[in-house]
């Protein structure tokens, strides 16, 4: 019997080609699927949607306090006062010589100068908190307490006591007795005149600080000795 040969080679030719055909076919769309990007399948836009304020609030938690804000953290800390500034019993004034200076707003008070009812005196308590960074710190936290009387009328100071506190100041403090002749001239550029100065700055910030039988006009005669 014979074979056809040349009929088979036909036949196995002709699916080769075909299948060269359907694949050169086949090439150009699977390449051009791979060049096309992906789809975006949203179109929103992310924006950052929180306040200014914030991003700032964030940056200053980041940076690292000083020694003086360290310090005036620990004293409110230590006398149960929120560092909101409305609620702080201890006023910032200033920094002097490794010390930072508070006011105690709460005690400072205006009475009438001994042997007189017609002048009135500021009585006052500044507190004086270490502020080195290379001293330890210690608890109880130890301090300095001053205090002083201020006569505006002749611009004057005068000393009374300075106590060292470790904890709570005791209620024993040995004070010179009033003197008039314990007033002191105010020396520009002094310690005593930067007190005298800040203190009264702060005074004038609160209206609970001022006498409460004169008017802003009377203290500023006495004070400045202007007349309106």
């Amino acid at each position: 019997m014979a074979v056809n040969r040349g009929g088979t080679m036909n036949k196995w030719q002709g699916l080769a080609f075909g299948s060269f055909l359907a694949l050169c076919l086949c090439m150009p769309l699977t390449v051009q699927a791979a060049e096309e990007p992906e789809e975006i399948k949203s179109t929103e836009i992310s924006s950052d949607t929180s306040h200014a304020d914030d991003w700032f609030n964030k940056q200053e938690d980041s940076v690292e306090k000083g020694p003086l804000s360290k310090a005036m953290e620990r004293e409110q800390q230590a006398n149960g006062q929120s560092t909101d500034k409305k609620k702080v019993r201890y006023v910032y004034l200033f920094e002097d010589n490794g010390f930072a200076y508070f006011l105690d707003s709460q005690n400072a008070h205006w009475k009438n100068i001994p042997y007189s009812e017609s002048e009135e005196i500021l009585d006052v308590w500044i507190k004086l908190v270490k502020v080195d960074s290379d001293e330890e710190y210690s608890y109880p936290q130890k301090y300095f307490l001053e205090h002083y009387y201020l006569r505006p009328k002749t611009k004057q100071i005068q000393f009374l006591s300075e106590l060292e506190v470790s904890g709570r100041p005791d209620n024993t403090a040995k004070e010179r007795p009033y003197s008039v002749r314990n007033w002191e001239n105010l020396v520009s550029g002094s310690l005593e005149d930067e007190i005298y100065t800040r203190v009264l700055q702060e005074v004038k910030k609160g209206d609970n600080l001022w006498p409460k039988h004169k008017s802003v006009r009377d203290v500023l005669e006495d004070w400045f000795r202007i007349s309106l």
